[in-house]
């Protein structure tokens, strides 16, 4: 009986450590990935020799559902360069496009947007609330407010390498994480939008690394994707404690560009640049190890 009980017990723990893990391919230079009801949304940068300030036309959005099935290669119907960051608002996702924002019909991939931006690399979109998305500006380091009604933009300041931003609407918050000067090693930042200013403050006892992607993890928790450095054979995401200024890190494999995090499921979804694949996998078999 105790012998029984033993096995039954530890059944039950491994079946809480070994969750799922997948991967897919069939990418080019996959950037940025989001997720919508059943389905995800993929970048590619595109081409050959992917290159991400390039206005080359080769770029597109892959459409996939949440288990990894690849339902569009190609999603969208319109022209792109080189894809980044998106973001979805109502039944459009919204992609920032080296010096523009497309926003696509999620439904029948016609083009319903578009808003030109001086800049020579967009990076990361997050949705504020309905009618206003964030973008992040690579070379400048700048982020900016889009209005999608009158297509208006707001500056809101600026961090050295901007890259990955994300929202939080219960506080009002922007997160935004940066490379830093010439890719060395950049923060993690805030600002509060209710405030005019254009001021960017550091998260105490912030970690350092290229980061690319940021989400929330949980109301207290932050999630961030680090290629620690372009030539390292494994990358890392962070996890940073808002509450209490701690990180915790856990090593994946190199070239984790912007992340998703969906935590009804407790599902991390990665794209791979420098191997064109899509990891989808359970975190807790990251923070079991």
């Amino acid at each position: 009986m105790k012998s029984g009980l033993f096995i039954s017990a530890a059944s039950v723990f491994l079946s809480t450590i070994c969750y799922s893990q997948k991967i897919i391919s069939g990418f080019e230079a996959p950037e940025s990935v989001i997720k919508s009801g059943d389905r995800l949304f993929v970048s590619n940068i595109g081409g050959a020799k992917p290159d991400p300030m390039a206005l080359d036309s080769n770029g597109f959005i892959s459409e996939l559902s949440t288990d990894g099935r690849m339902i569009h290669q190609k999603f969208q119907k319109g022209s792109l360069n080189a894809p980044k960051g998106l973001a979805v608002v109502k039944d459009v996702v919204y992609v920032a496009d080296v010096n523009r924002v497309v926003g696509f019909n999620m439904h029948s991939g016609e083009q319903t947007f578009e808003v030109g931006i001086p800049a020579k690399m967009l990076n990361d979109l997050c949705k504020v609330d309905d009618k206003h998305v964030c973008v992040s500006e690579t070379v400048s380091g700048r982020v900016m407010l889009i209005d999608l009604t009158d297509k208006s933009i707001r500056f809101l300041g600026s961090i050295e390498g901007a890259n990955g931003v994300t929202y939080d609407g219960k506080t009002g918050r922007l997160y935004a994480v940066g490379m830093g000067p010439n890719m060395s090693g950049g923060k993690i930042y805030q600002k509060d939008l209710k405030n005019n200013d254009t001021v960017f403050t550091v998260l105490e006892n912030s970690p350092t690394g290229i980061f690319d992607g940021i989400e929330m993890f949980d109301k207290n928790h932050l999630i961030a994707s680090d290629w620690i450095s372009f030539t390292s054979p494994k990358g890392r995401l962070i996890i940073y404690d808002l509450d209490n200024h701690t990180t915790k890190t856990y090593d994946v494999d190199a070239g984790p560009a912007d992340i998703t995090y969906d935590p009804s499921s407790h599902t991390i979804f990665i794209p791979r640049m420098m191997v064109n694949s899509l990891l989808i996998e359970d975190i807790r078999t990251l923070q079991a190890k």
